[in-house]
């Protein structure tokens, strides 16, 4: 079992994943701005409210038609919050945008100063707290606009706008603003003043994402390397520059630095995750697992496992209906439309999908230790099905390493090619390379393993192989 350990050395960078990481994300951060779940109040008051205010500032504008453009945005807001049928709410939302445009235009022609980009900001970080992102993200944009010709591109309101933006344009999957915003963030990350924590620390590392997942790992570093200075100079807590230190190691092993790499994922632990009993509860059983493979002494193994296979299945389910029940509360909140019980029933909500995903990593990693030490035992029949489970529980998004998913794989095509189910453990490979090949290189050793294993699968036919080694006897 510590052999996932070693092998698993990259963690993937978050973006607002519910990943396991050092710290909870902050309010703002991608993680926590749920795009997918407005909140809708049916208001018809507040809409008249708002439509009156409008047809006002058209008789009075104000000087530079001001006045206008935020009576524009706040009927923007009243529109696209409105309950009703899924048509009405498309409606509402593209009528919302017209008039979040039509102020972006005033905005964009009127003097610019810090105080009108400030209250920009405002309404755009209300719309953002509501999930209305696509609002949110056109009066994030007019503030951004407006703050930088007020100070500048480095001015602190302007950086603040753009981290904010950031990790907004992350979360909705927003690649070309992600892209425009990233080289800021790269430029102003020494000179800025901000302290490096909660949504400034997530943008930051969401700039990173972006470019280690284009591939341009040299700006990836130079933004890891950055934080890892200026947490250093802050005295920030040794779980988040572990943290760093394992973004740097992915970074170099995706560059092929291997032993770079190694050196230091040998230096850090892996970030913790939630909750921190689970956590320490697991990696006693993995290490009193490990001990008893390597001394030979399997059937102890085996039902250290299966033991705590009970204990991970009791507590996902209970994990599942905390979530069930967290999630019924936040309907209720949605519903009442008041706002501190929404901010309570949403922060609930979030812990417990982010608990419930570590839950069911757990579960997933000991599956798959279980299913070694059968496969080691011989027993391919009780192998296959534990293999296939863990797979099917890897979290689908947040949480679970791609590093972990492949290393299963691969093991799964081992005992699929010894039950002489050959075509399955050649597709099975065939996906493992496809997978790390542009991750790791074609040097590192999962791929080259890979390769060896469809190479003697691919010549299978001209005479029988003899059956793989089990990944519980490999050498540790």
């Amino acid at each position: 079992m510590d052999t996932r350990l070693k092998r698993a050395l990259i963690l993937c960078l978050l973006a607002a994943s519910g990943s396991a990481s050092a710290q909870l994300p902050a309010a703002g951060s991608a993680a926590a701005i749920g795009c997918d779940t407005p909140v809708y109040q049916l208001d018809p008051d507040g809409l008249a409210r708002a439509r009156q205010a409008l047809d006002a500032a058209r008789a009075a504008p104000g000087p530079h038609d001001l006045a206008l453009a935020a009576a524009q945005a706040d009927l923007a807001f009243a529109t696209a919050r409105q309950s009703g049928p899924l048509p009405q709410r498309d409606a509402n939302r593209k009528a919302a945008l017209d008039l979040a445009e039509r102020a972006q235009a005033i905005w964009n022609a009127a003097p610019p100063s810090a105080a009108l980009g400030q209250d920009i900001l405002r309404r755009g970080r209300t719309a953002r707290n509501a999930a209305h992102c696509p609002l949110a993200l056109n009066l994030l944009e007019s503030a951004l606009a407006v703050a930088d010709k007020a100070g500048g591109a480095g001015d602190p309101l302007a950086l603040s706008v753009a981290r904010e933006l950031m990790l907004l344009a992350t979360a909705m999957g927003d690649d070309p603003t992600v892209t425009m915003l990233a080289p800021r963030l790269l430029a102003a990350l020494d000179a800025d003043p901000a302290p490096l924590d909660g949504a400034n620390y997530q943008a930051y590392l969401a700039a990173a994402d972006h470019y280690y997942r284009s591939e341009d790992h040299e700006r990836a570093e130079a933004l890891v390397n950055g934080l890892i200075d200026k947490a250093k100079a802050s005295g920030a807590d040794p779980a988040k520059l572990r943290r760093l230190e394992f973004e740097r190691a992915s970074i170099y092993y995706a560059q092929g630095r291997y032993k770079e790499a190694e050196a230091l994922a040998a230096l850090a632990d892996r970030p913790r995750a939630r909750p921190d009993g689970l956590r320490a509860d697991m990696k006693r059983v993995e290490e009193e697992m490990a001990g008893q493979v390597r001394s030979g002494r399997l059937q102890a193994a085996l039902a250290t496992g299966e033991a705590q296979l009970a204990r991970l299945e009791a507590g996902r389910a209970a994990s599942a209906a905390a979530l069930q029940a967290a999630e019924a509360e936040w309907e209720a909140a949605k519903k009442e439309g008041k706002r501190d019980a929404l901010a309570a029933a949403r922060t609930r909500y979030a812990t417990e999908r982010r608990d419930g995903i570590v839950w069911q990593y757990g579960l997933a990693n000991m599956e798959s230790y279980v299913g070694e030490v059968q496969h080691a035992l011989g027993r391919f029949e009780l192998a296959l099905p534990l293999y296939e489970k863990a797979l099917e529980h890897y979290p689908a998004a947040g949480g679970a390493n791609v590093y972990d998913i492949e290393r299963v794989r691969g093991d799964l095509a081992l005992v699929c090619r010894a039950r002489g189910e050959k075509a399955r453990a050649l597709a099975l490979q065939q996906q493992v390379k496809a997978t790390l090949l542009p991750l790791l290189g074609a040097q590192h050793p999962d791929v080259r393993e890979a390769e060896a294993q469809i190479a003697q699968l691919g010549n299978a036919a001209l005479e029988p192989a003899p059956a793989p080694l089990a990944p519980a006897k490999r050498k540790k």
